[in-house]
């Protein structure tokens, strides 16, 4: 049945286990994570998912820029730079009650778990405190 030996060649790739569960992560998620960029950041928000799933489609390593925009994306869920208010309008009518919250943080933290397996955002060293 599978007698043939299987010969590393040019298009033989390892690739880390992070990195399979992020690519994981963002493939069963990529819809809602589209739509939170949307509903977070307007049509930058639909540029960066964009981008990111352009760059996902390369073959190869993920690129220094491709972990560049999986930051930002990450940094949008996060509301790390919500107080440039006229660059992310669409936060401002979000109110704390609004259903979508807990998904938009399910997705946050969903992909900041997937981040840190892969080693593009470091998880923090509590013994050092």
């Amino acid at each position: 049945m599978f007698h043939t030996k299987i010969q590393p060649g040019s298009d033989f790739r390892a690739m880390p286990t992070g990195e399979l569960a992020l690519r994981a992560y963002l493939s069963a998620h990529h819809e809602g994570l589209g739509q939170a960029a949307v509903l977070l950041a307007g049509r930058r928000g639909a540029r960066l998912v964009n981008a990111i799933r352009d760059g996902l489609g390369q073959p190869g390593p993920l690129t220094t820029r491709l972990r560049r925009r999986l930051l930002d994306l990450r940094g949008l869920l996060f509301l790390e730079h919500s107080d440039d208010w006229e660059e992310f309008a669409p936060v401002a009518m979000l109110e704390p009650d609004n259903p979508i919250v807990p998904e938009l943080c399910l997705l946050a933290d969903g992909l900041d778990d997937a981040l840190r397996s892969a080693g593009i955002f470091p998880t923090p060293d509590f013994r050092a405190a």
